[in-house]
């Protein structure tokens, strides 16, 4: 279990949680290194692709076919479902890697993911995450430890 930790830096409020999460910058050509710690759980294999809440999921290989498979299952008769299995398929990217182990942030997921400089890259619950700095902390601006609680308990009871 993670516990939420709100600090300041010379950039304003950060929000971390302690574990696997690390603080890095894109560079001048959108290009990042995925944390070597967060890495060797990827394998040679992984795809980048949208996440909730504007961040980025970051799926290893095995992942990726899951989420291909359930994309598979879509009813091509329900626009709404289509047109989310698209969104999703449109934005995934295979990364590769330069000889420095660096990894391209195509224009689209940037985008998406309002990925400007300073990024945070976390192991989420299901997949490696990345998200912009200021998405992140806005995301967990309005926290409300009682809306946590029963969210916790909730997975709790179907867990």
């Amino acid at each position: 279990m993670y516990a939420i930790i709100f600090s300041n830096s010379k950039r304003g409020l950060v929000c971390v949680m302690p574990g696997k999460n690390y603080s890095h910058q894109l560079d001048a050509k959108n290009r990042m290194r995925i944390p070597a710690k967060l890495r060797a759980e990827l394998g040679d294999k992984y795809t980048i692709t949208i996440g909730t809440g504007g961040c980025l999921y970051v799926y290893t290989e095995e992942q990726m076919k899951d989420v291909r498979a359930l994309l598979e299952n879509v009813n091509a008769y329900r626009g709404d479902e289509l047109k989310v299995a698209r969104f999703i398929l449109y934005n995934t990217w295979e990364a590769e890697e330069d000889n420095q182990g660096r990894i391209l942030i195509p224009e689209n997921l940037r985008k998406y993911a309002k990925l400007e400089k300073n990024i945070i890259v976390m192991q989420g619950p299901n997949c490696i995450e990345i998200w912009s700095e200021e998405v992140f902390n806005e995301y967990f601006n309005d926290i409300n430890f009682d809306v946590l609680a029963d969210a916790v308990d909730k997975i709790k009871n179907n867990g």
